[in-house]
């Protein structure tokens, strides 16, 4: 039986938990979740697919022991390190899994190393975005991009307002509300994500009901992008009708009192997972050749 093994920045430059899967070696991904941080829903998100065979690899972005404590300036490096010791493990190919902040490294690293040979993008952005810092019980824009390379700052849309009140935000919205704060952002040709330059399948999943940020206009923006550009690789767009921001496979409690879909709607949320379950299985084994 394969074991799970545990990396660190410090040995192989990137933090992360390798879940074998079956023990196959022919396909392996890399899993990332969000603004979250830490490695709770990355995890569950990366067993999920070890649960079905897969072999995922759950990778660390930031608020770790080893990263950054903010999302703020966090190293592409991570993906390209984790690729190379992919490699080495003896896979054959590598796909990549992001989930909403996770969704821009992954299509970002996607677009920059021709390596990664399937792509899932749940609940997008198609451009970078500036990053986030902790002040006391509430988030603040960081005044510097969610991402570097090779130490240097990519390009960011930044946020306009200044000032997250949380506290007013849950008092008059009654759920975790922010999409006001991630819309008209000024997007630029400088801060889009090429996704043109993808060389692998692409599986956009968004939800017509996210609070956090407009993810079914930009999935709808890639895959026009994709298809105006004469991508030759599978490409598709999946819209939910109810899911919240949270397109996780498992919805932790909190999340649940978090989002109002979820507590007004919560059958037909748990239909919309069971059917992205499905899709993603599907993507991986039968997409990704």
């Amino acid at each position: 039986m394969a074991e799970i093994i545990e990396t660190s920045v410090k040995n192989e430059g990137f933090e992360g938990i390798l879940y074998p899967g079956s023990g196959r070696k022919d396909k392996v991904l890399i899993v990332m979740s969000g603004s979250n941080g830490g490695m709770s829903l990355t995890r569950q998100e990366a067993e999920f697919y070890h649960r079905n065979g897969i072999p995922a690899l759950a990778l660390a972005l930031f608020r770790t022991k080893q990263t950054p404590k903010d999302l703020s300036r966090v190293p592409v490096e991570y993906v390209e390190n984790a690729l190379k010791w992919l490699k080495s493990q003896g896979y054959e190919k590598t796909g990549i899994d992001g989930t909403s902040k996770g969704s821009e490294m992954a299509l970002l690293a996607a677009s920059m190393f021709p390596d990664i040979s399937c792509v899932i993008a749940r609940v997008p952005s198609h451009f970078v975005s500036e990053g986030l810092t902790v002040k006391g019980k509430s988030k603040a824009p960081s005044g510097t991009s969610c991402w570097s390379y090779r130490g240097e700052e990519l390009p960011y849309a930044p946020y306009r307002s200044r000032t997250f009140n949380m506290l007013k935000m849950l008092w008059e919205e009654k759920e975790l509300h922010i999409l006001t704060f991630n819309k008209d952002k000024d997007v630029s040709e400088e801060n889009l994500i090429p996704v043109e330059k993808i060389k692998a399948p692409v599986l956009l999943l968004s939800s017509k009901h996210d609070e956090v940020w407009p993810s079914f206009e930009s999935a709808s923006y890639i895959e026009n992008k994709l298809t105006e550009s004469g991508f030759t690789y599978p490409h598709k767009h999946i819209a939910y009708e109810h899911m919240s921001h949270a397109a996780i496979t498992e919805l932790p409690g909190i999340y649940k009192m978090a989002f109002k879909s979820e507590r007004r709607h919560p059958e037909e949320c748990r239909a919309d997972r069971e059917g992205m379950k499905k899709e993603l299985l599907k993507w991986v084994n039968e997409v990704w050749q």
